[in-house]
C-alpha cells in the first residue's frame, strides 16, 4: 500500500478532467508519477502554476534559481547601511584589540578573583570581562550601600 504525500485537497470534477487530459499529453516519467487521482492534480495544479519545469528532477540550475530569488528575499530584511560621510575617513580594520580599562584590571587580579570573574560570566552568559565586572561593581554598591543604611 502506497502513502500519498500530499495533503487533502478539494477540486471539481472539471478539474479531474483537465488534470486527467492534461495527464495523457505528457511524457512517460511525468505519467508514472500520478499513481493517484489526487496526485494527478497535484501534479496539473504545480505544472499550471509554475510550469512543467518544475515538474523535472530538481537540477542545479533549479537551485541555483531558487537560492537566488531567496537571496533577493532576504535583502529587505538587512537594515540600511549610512554611507559613509565625506569628512570621516575609512579607516582600515586593526587586526589588534584596542586595550580598554577592563584589560588593564584583569592585569591586577589575583587567581581566585579572575575565577570569581570567570564563574559569573559563564553562568550569567555574559559576553565580556568589562559586563561582568560592571555587574559585580553594581551589585556590591547596591548591596553595601543597604548595609550602610541599616
Amino acid at each position: 500500500m502506497t502513502i500519498n504525500p500530499l495533503p487533502p485537497q478539494a477540486y471539481t470534477k472539471e478539474t479531474t478532467k483537465q488534470a486527467y487530459d492534461w495527464l495523457m499529453n505528457q511524457p512517460e516519467h511525468i505519467r508514472s508519477l500520478a499513481t493517484s487521482m489526487d496526485i494527478a492534480v497535484n501534479l496539473y495544479l504545480t505544472a499550471k502554476r509554475h510550469g512543467t519545469d518544475a515538474l523535472e528532477r530538481p537540477s542545479i540550475q533549479n537551485f541555483q534559481k531558487e537560492l537566488k530569488s531567496l537571496a533577493g528575499l532576504m535583502e529587505e530584511f538587512k537594515p540600511p547601511t549610512p554611507p559613509p560621510s565625506a569628512a570621516a575617513p575609512v579607516m582600515a580594520p586593526s587586526q589588534a584589540p584596542t586595550p580598554t580599562a577592563v584589560t588593564s584590571h584583569n592585569r591586577n587580579l589575583d587567581a581566585k578573583s579572575t575565577e570569581m570573574l570567570n564563574e559569573i560570566k559563564s553562568g550569567l552568559n555574559l559576553s565580556s570581562d568589562e559586563e561582568v565586572l560592571r555587574l559585580l561593581i553594581s551589585t556590591g554598591y547596591y548591596q553595601l550601600k543597604a548595609l550602610i543604611k541599616k
